[in-house]
């Protein structure tokens, strides 16, 4: 089958039908079906077939002191596995200053920049240092006249030279020498940046089999086929977590999954979680599971169960890590799991393209992988004790930070669940909005709120008119343009914080007009007249800074329907209609602020969430 898609979609790209090709090179790139040296050509196919202009390409440049074509063809090939086309731009060997003072770059307008060092086994110590201040200086320049992300590879060594293991990593020593010069150089990097750890990425895999001599010493790439191709995975999980962050769901099978054995069967207190050895494996992972909620991953089950029977376990079993309480959305029925996974995606508001699903069934994985198209699925192996490394191996939660919205999502979820069930008291919207005591909090973005900031421009999709994805220094460009501003908003109510939800940027444009550049809200907050409030907001702001009109732009994506009438609904004008985009104008002046059930917080409730704890 690995043969026949990778025949097909050559077949396909020479018969013209580039669509159809990268299709098919996708879906063989996301079932694992080619192995180091075909991933590498497919990405070469790839890199041919995707039109390096479109506005929809991600485009990303590579800079390194190595030959980096094979590297590069390979990242090319992983995005397209992930549903991502890129555009990348090959920098010259050991050519990194000239490449990014250079026109070429500057024309190509990287959205992310990969910065390669290579510390060659013969240099001094001396030398290492001064490449460190090399870099520091590239960090910088990226970002002043690029304006783009940083994913910054560091050093690395094949071998620990002549005065081995022990001298080597001693004070002093060559070894001990790169560790703090990583240490160093991840310190450097400007906020919103990467770090590849490149020891541990080399060490994970083995560097007898990470590294190739024989092909530095003919072609100045370093990496063996296998290290290329897995040195090409941890960068673009870098991209991802800096682009659009990590996955945000985790959908577990539980029977045999999260447990061992078949509850159903063997009763709540007879499942395998503990006092042997697969059971520790299967505690091992629910362990696993618990620690990424604290990062913001919700966690789903998917179980083709009785109700009942799906959760005894839970409630029953003392030597259970997680519990129901862990799980933002709990699916236990014998319908397809494709259709549990839909219902889930519905219930959470977010795209199956945010979940990865782990089951030990292989037919319950191509149900999913036939009918829930987008969604990541591990390939889960036999032994138990192997899910962990399986479920980390991907790398599809990677994150470049973590924010306070991370550690609380869990909880607000939850949450949320509460406001549903109180929902059902209510006899209308308005009075169920009423009970609810929304409270906004309204601010100009600053430094305490730009990581949450960028990782909404990043991850929104749903809720998000423009859909724009700013890294951190083309987000602060923006914000310092004369009469542009950046508003946040946080909000809560009787139940509890949602956090930082929403985001509008304002930038002028001609004729006294100021264009909102992005408007874009989380899914949880939908349905409480949030942006109603919001525009308010946004109509104050104009006429604080004597704009004239407001101008709001919406450009339609598969995913952003849920917006397509937002600007009508604010009382804009439709002025023009081209292909995807629609224009809309709304005079300052003559504009009122729409009816919303949120209130603006009171100093007193600013003050109170302000004091320490």
């Amino acid at each position: 089958m690995a043969q026949n898609r990778w025949q097909d979609a050559r077949a396909l790209a020479k018969s013209g039908n580039p669509s159809a090709a990268l299709a098919e090179l996708g879906e063989a790139i996301r079932r694992s079906e080619l192995d180091a040296q075909q991933l590498e050509r497919a990405g070469a196919l790839a890199r041919k077939l995707i039109d390096g202009q479109a506005k929809t390409t991600l485009r990303i440049a590579l800079l390194g002191e190595c030959t980096t074509h094979w590297l590069t063809n390979s990242i090319a090939a992983i995005a397209l596995g992930d549903g991502r086309q890129v555009a990348l731009h090959d920098g010259g060997y050991d050519n990194v200053l000239q490449e990014l003072h250079g026109e070429a770059l500057q024309d190509f307008g990287p959205k992310i920049v990969v910065l390669l060092p290579w510390h060659r086994p013969s240099s001094s110590l001396g030398a290492l240092a001064d490449q460190l201040e090399h870099w520091r200086g590239v960090q910088q320049t990226v970002v002043s006249r690029l304006g783009a992300g940083i994913v910054q590879v560091g050093y690395d060594w094949i071998d620990p030279g002549p005065d081995g293991y022990h001298l080597a990593g001693a004070p002093g020593g060559a070894l001990n020498a790169i560790r703090r010069a990583n240490d160093e150089l991840r310190q450097s990097l400007p906020k919103g940046s990467y770090f590849v750890d490149l020891p541990a990425v080399s060490g994970e895999l083995g560097r007898r089999s990470f590294y190739d001599p024989r092909r530095y010493h003919w072609t100045k790439q370093p990496f063996s086929e296998t290290g290329v191709d897995w040195l090409a995975r941890h960068i673009w999980a870098g991209v991802r977590a800096l682009v659009s962050g990590p996955k945000k769901v985790l959908v577990l099978d539980l029977d045999n999954t999260v447990w061992g054995g078949v509850v159903g069967e063997v009763g709540a207190a007879g499942v395998e979680i503990a006092e042997s050895a697969d059971g520790e494996a299967y505690r091992a992972l629910q362990r696993h599971a618990k620690a990424l909620t604290k990062r913001g991953v919700l966690l789903a089950a998917a179980s083709k169960n009785n109700p009942a029977d799906a959760r005894a376990p839970f409630l029953e079993n003392p030597d259970m890590l997680l519990s129901l309480e862990d799980f933002a959305s709990f699916e236990a029925n014998w319908q397809p799991k494709s259709e549990s996974v839909q219902r889930t995606a519905e219930r959470l508001r977010l795209g199956v393209d945010s979940f990865v699903f782990l089951d030990d069934n292989p037919t319950e994985r191509e149900e999913i992988r036939q009918r829930a198209s987008g969604v990541a699925v591990v390939d889960t192996p036999v032994d138990p004790a192997e899910y962990t490394r399986a479920l980390t191996r991907e790398l599809w939660f990677e994150a470049a930070s973590v924010t306070r919205e991370d550690e609380q999502r869990a909880e607000q979820y939850q949450t949320e669940a509460t406001r549903e069930k109180h929902k059902a008291e209510h006899a209308s919207l308005g009075d169920y909005l009423t009970s609810l005591e929304l409270r906004a909090d309204v601010r100009d973005i600053d430094e305490a709120d730009m990581k949450r900031v960028v990782q909404l421009i990043g991850k929104t999709n749903q809720f998000n008119v423009t859909t724009p994805r700013y890294s951190r220094p083309e987000l602060e460009a923006i914000l310092s343009l004369e009469r542009a501003f950046g508003m946040s908003l946080r909000l809560r109510d009787r139940f509890g914080d949602y956090g930082l939800i929403l985001l509008v940027l304002g930038r002028p444009a001609p004729d006294n007009t100021l264009e909102i550049d992005s408007f874009l809200m989380s899914c949880r907050a939908i349905s409480r007249t949030v942006e109603e409030f919001a525009w308010g907001k946004v109509l104050e702001r104009a006429r604080a800074l004597a704009y004239a009109n407001i101008l709001g732009v919406y450009r339609e994506t598969p995913k952003n329907q849920l917006v397509a009438d937002l600007y009508p609904r604010l009382g804009l004008e439709l002025v023009s209609s081209v292909g995807a985009e629609r224009r809309y104008l709304q005079s300052v002046q003559s504009a009122s602020a729409p009816v919303s059930f949120v209130q603006p917080v009171t100093p007193a409730e600013t003050a109170v969430a302000a004091a320490p704890a």
